[in-house]
């Protein structure tokens, strides 16, 4: 047997992102798990129709004092929203603000 016969005859599948939920739609969904019961087939399918196309996203690593990484942390469980999104959220915020 050679490395070629070892290589894929197909390219892999594109991972698919889903829609963010609400905290709600989650614990909905959670407890629907839970109980046995199956997620609505619909919801799904409707989640990932309003599912729009975002651009990839890289890794970057800046430093922040060990006070800001903390209120990063109590921000983000507080809101459930995640830490990159807060900081994307805010980027996008101070980028609008006009500075004439």
């Amino acid at each position: 047997m050679s490395l070629i016969s070892l290589s894929r005859s197909t390219p892999q599948a594109n991972r698919t992102t889903t829609k963010s939920i609400s905290a709600e739609e989650f614990i909905q969904d959670a407890l629907h798990y839970a109980s046995g019961a199956a997620v609505p087939l619909t919801a799904v399918a409707e989640r990932q129709a309003n599912d729009s196309h975002h651009e990839p996203m890289r890794r970057a690593t800046f430093t922040l004092t060990q006070e800001c990484i903390d209120q990063l942390q109590q921000l983000s469980k507080q809101s459930g929203i995640a830490k990159s999104k807060l900081i994307r959220l805010w980027i996008q915020r101070y980028a609008s603000l006009n500075f004439d």
